[in-house]
């Protein structure tokens, strides 16, 4: 190993360990090590990885390097326990390492590891940690003018962001939806004015500025999964598309589309009426009416099924003539026969295997007196057995039929009825009962009329939507012939986007691979991240090919994605995969405050006390790095699905968690309602350092944008100061407690937040809530901060221009002061200051409070100590206390002295061995564990090498040191008894005496 400043991590191989499912991360510059576990001594193992061995070399995915074997100094060759391989970290994003052994080609392990970017800012490329990213998400459209852009980013810089996620930047489609692209290549248009045409050379300026002046770097979504129905291109290169010629298994779809849509023409012209189906659906009945229609009606009509069956007369025609001039089999085959599906779905088309046909069902027959008897029994058997098979399929598309009626139901249901859909009554040309599924070149056409443009040449532009699938398997291709998903109407619909149909590689569609290459380079050119948007539905190979290309460009690119799969573990596939930094968490998710700060404790950091660690360690699976959002542009404001009073004191939890954050522009301002990436047209509000009341500006007393820059700018402290552990508490059920510790200085920060998931009757009514117990001497209240409403009685309204918030309500915010000037807490303190009370006299719903707790000086000097000990084992400190050179020259001396019986006293010793030397004593007994393997050292150091791995923090032996000195007492007494140990026994009495001082 070249240098003791370097970080080591050890990865142990085993035979048959592979694991695309888990999740290994690491830091560039650090160096990774392989290492063999016994599974695989004896063995020839060869261990080849795809990153790079320099760092002037370019990363390509399928080279894969052959890495060389090293053996630990002063061991012997052909110890397998001492191989090891070193690999540094030149490069960040995703690789992919196998072994083989003994000469065989064959993989019997493999595993991923993700190196994370290094992100920086400013002139002086300052560096900003991953878990200190605050990041503001802006919906492009509504910026209005590029001229106009600075002035509302500004929000951004003013509020304590140091980054912006915009959505697309390109030129959208005409529903004017911020994620259906026209044009992939060019800003988009209406970003111009008559007197100057921006393009992405203007964009790529400003966002240079914005991160050299204003620290903040810039995001942005890659669209891959779809494009905009009014692409040219599109129309240019069809082949691009889930269409009617190159995916036929998507003609029975397709006419079942139309036939919603006449339905749905036939509804709004009035023509339903009589039976029950008015152009206004506001009632289940008259669901319930549509569904009977559909399964009565109409259904019938379009013979599903015959895209599915064979032609049985016709089938047997031929086989009576085959079989009348082959040979007639004397044994029956047994095999069994089986439908085949044409490819093209054309009616009637389907077949079976009718050479096996004939061996089946070509026979002798001992029932049959003559050959033309023989023959037409043979007929009616296989007739039977085609009749049979096509019942078969007819019984699975009536279920797939009878799924789509249910899913138009619900469709229609959440559009117009549900209080949480858009209540959408009237069926008209721009609401039918359910978004289309395809787009075409015609509207309108009947149904004969329908069935002519599947058989022609326009069939390729009939293309499929895009679309959303709840509980789909994420790895799966919903458009592919293996899915029923479009027959069956359980796509939750994109009608202004078509899905793309990439292939398996570039050769499958040449144009569309380099059309997105050419998008996705551009986009790193100007970004410095990339989020990518419908993740869990984009072919992972297209991901792959495209981000390769973005890092060529950009190498330490930032990668986002938010994942719906609800398994870490696939999660982790996608992450292995592509290279993801941090996955998109929202606090929104939890349904409840315990859930909420649940998440604050999972998404980041070590647990308060976690243990210490070399630079030398293994590598353990990690958690997913989250950018953890209070609500994301996708759904709906907070106040619509909690409360105002709840904003404040959420975002105070979202603040205090140990990893990257997130917001959107307008839940600082108290917009009380969902932004809407398709609907909302509306520009946002400009920054303002006076203080207009005008809806066209905000500024610093705006809503809650003053607390929060100041929980930014504590977010951001903690993260670089290293306050890396935490610990949750919840003190009621709708309290939470959180506590960021920095394990160097012992300094921690706690921050009690009231949550308010309902509305609260009365928000100013007095609860008891209980005191706040913390050891240590509490040096200021950071910050407290309350959501008050006003006495104005003037109502929310619109306004018609700007996205304007909440004028009624009002923050309070006080910071750095003392407990005499605090409106919420006061302090009850003991005589020694080492533990302290806070009383909470007013602290009522939407109130926040933060505090800065430092260790007492007793206990933090001998902290200092204990930790300046721990360096002689190689735990490497920053304490600011030098070791003491006689007192680590002293334990030099004693363990020079120690013979091989002294070493077998202090490290081993079963029971037995140390109940013959000391009568009456035994090894130690950890309650609620049991007794140790070792009354010496070894003893402890078993359990402890797998909690100290894990942080295992609640293990009964960590409960046993916490509350008391039993165990410590029991080493060194054990030591003293003999004379030969005593002087260590001493040593470890010394060091351990400092540990009774911490409190």
């Amino acid at each position: 190993m070249e240098s003791s400043s370097t970080d080591y991590r050890v990865l142990t191989l085993e035979d048959g360990k592979k694991e695309d499912h888990v999740l290994y991360r690491i830091q560039k510059g650090w160096v990774l090590m392989f290492r063999l576990g016994p599974s695989l001594f004896g063995k020839k193992v060869r261990v080849f990885c795809n990153h790079p061995l320099h760092e002037e070399d370019a990363f390509c995915r399928s080279g894969y390097q052959q890495l060389k074997w090293k053996i630990d100094s002063e061991c012997a060759v052909h110890d397998d326990s001492a191989a090891y391989i070193e690999l540094t970290m030149v490069l960040s994003g995703s690789f992919h390492f196998y072994f083989t052994y003994d000469d065989s080609v064959n993989v019997r392990g493999f595993g991923y590891f993700i190196v994370d970017p290094i992100l920086s800012y400013g002139g002086n490329d300052e560096r900003l940690p991953l878990d200190c990213i605050q990041c503001q998400t802006y919906i492009t459209k509504h910026l209005g003018t590029f001229d106009e852009w600075p002035s509302r980013l500004s929000v951004a810089r003013e509020s304590g962001y140091n980054m912006i996620h915009f959505t697309p930047v390109q030129e959208l489609g005409n529903s004017r939806s911020a994620y259906s692209l026209r044009n992939q290549h060019v800003l988009s248009p209406c970003y111009s004015t008559a007197k100057n045409k921006y393009t992405l050379d203007n964009l790529h300026k400003l966002v240079q500025t914005m991160r050299d002046d204003w620290k903040l770097l810039s995001i942005t979504d890659i669209v891959l999964n779809h494009t905009a129905i009014e692409s040219p291109w599109l129309y240019k290169h069809p082949e691009c598309s889930y269409n009617l010629k190159n995916s036929p298994h998507l003609r029975p779809a397709y006419l079942l589309d139309q036939a919603l849509w006449l339905f749905s023409l036939e509804i709004a012209d009035g023509n339903w009426e009589s039976s029950g189906i008015p152009r206004q659906i506001d009632q289940e009945v008259h669901l319930q009416a549509v569904k009977d229609t559909l399964s009565g009606y109409f259904l019938p009509q379009l013979k599903i099924h015959e895209f599915y069956i064979v032609d049985v007369e016709k089938l047997v025609k031929r086989f009576r003539s085959n079989a009348s001039v082959c040979p007639v089999r004397k044994n029956v085959d047994h095999q069994e026969l089986q439908l085949k599906q044409d490819p093209f779905y054309r009616r009637f088309q389907s077949t079976v295997d009718e050479e096996a046909a004939l061996n089946i069902y070509n026979v002798l027959r001992s029932d049959c007196s003559n050959g033309n008897e023989r023959l037409d029994k043979c007929c009616m058997a296989y007739q039977q057995k085609l009749d049979e098979l096509n019942s078969q399929v007819i019984s699975v598309v009536q279920s797939h039929l009878k799924a789509a009626v249910n899913n138009v139901g619900a469709g229609m249901r959440y559009e117009r009825l549900q209080s949480d859909g858009p209540r959408i009554r009237e069926v008209s040309r721009k609401h039918p009962l359910v978004t289309r599924y395809f787009t075409s070149r015609e509207d309108d056409q009947t149904l004969s009329e329908t069935e002519k443009i599947m058989d022609s040449d326009d069939a390729c532009y009939v293309m499929a939507h895009n679309g959303w699938v709840m509980n789909d398997d994420p790895l799966r291709n919903f458009a592919e012939e293996h899915s029923n998903v479009y027959i069956r109407r359980e796509l939750i619909a994109w009608g202004d986007s078509v899905k793309l149909r990439y292939g398996d590689s570039p050769d499958d569609c040449p144009y569309l691979w380099e059309h997105m290459r050419i998008y996705v380079e551009s986009t790193a050119r100007i970004f410095h991240g990339i989020r990518l948007d419908n993740c869990h539905s984009t072919p992972i190979q297209v991901a792959e090919y495209l981000l390769d290309a973005a890092r060529r460009i950009r190498p330490n690119l930032y990668v986002v994605a938010e994942l719906f799969t609800q398994n870490d573990c696939t999660d982790n596939v996608f992450i292995n995969k592509l290279g993801i930094t941090s996955l998109i968490r929202e606090s929104m998710s939890a349904p409840d405050a315990h859930e909420e700060g649940r998440l604050v404790y999972r998404f980041g950091g070590e647990p308060v006390g976690a243990f210490h660690h070399t630079r030398l360690r293994p590598l353990i699976p990690s958690v997913a790095h989250a950018l953890f959002f209070d609500v994301t542009h996708d759904n709906p404001s907070p106040i619509e699905k909690r409360s105002v009073y709840d904003l404040l004191p959420s975002t105070a939890l979202v603040s205090i968690a140990s990893c990257a954050t997130g917001s959107n522009r307008g839940f600082d301002e108290l917009v009380p309602h969902h932004i809407h990436v398709v609907t909302e047209h509306r520009q946002y509000s400009s920054w303002s350092k006076s203080n207009s009341t005008s809806v066209k500006f905000v500024n610093i007393d705006s809503g809650i944008i003053s607390v929060k820059k100041a929980l930014n700018e504590l977010h951001s402290r903690l993260g670089r100061s290293g306050f890396t552990e935490v610990y949750v508490d919840q003190v009621d059920r709708d309290i939470v407690a959180v506590t960021r510790h920095c394990p160097v200085t012992h300094e921690s920060v706690v921050l009690v937040s009231f949550t308010a998931f309902q509305p609260p009757a009365d928000p100013s009514e007095v609860r008891y809530v209980p005191p706040l117990c913390l050891q240590g001497e509490i040096e200021e209240i950071i910050l407290e901060a309350r959501l008050v409403k006003t006495n104005s009685t003037k109502p929310y309204a619109k306004d018609s221009k700007y996205i304007n918030g909440l004028e009624n309500y009002k923050v309070h915010l006080k910071q750095h002061i003392q407990f005499v000037e605090s409106e919420m807490v006061e302090l009850h303190q003991d005589f020694d200051r080492q533990s302290s009370e806070i009383v909470f006299k007013r602290f009522h719903p939407g109130f926040v409070i933060a505090f800065r707790v430092a260790v007492n000086s007793d206990s933090k000097g001998a902290i200092d100590k204990l930790r300046a000990y721990m360096s002689l084992w190689g735990y490497g400190t920053v304490s600011s206390l030098e070791i003491i050179s006689s007192e680590a020259n002293q334990l030099k001396v004693i363990c020079d002295r120690l013979t091989l019986p002294d070493l077998n006293k202090i490290l081993f010793c079963c029971n037995e061995e140390e109940q013959d030397d000391n009568p009456g004593n035994g090894v130690y007994d950890v309650p609620k564990y049991g007794p140790l393997i070792y009354a010496g050292l070894q003893g402890l150091v078993t359990v402890l090498s797998d909690i100290h791995i894990k942080n295992d923090l609640g293990h009964p032996l960590c409960e046993n040191l916490r509350n008391g000195d039993w165990l410590p007492s029991y080493v060194v007494n054990r030591l003293k008894r003999q004379p030969s140990t005593k002087q260590l026994g001493d040593w470890l009495s010394f060091v351990f005496a400092d540990r009774k001082s911490v409190v």
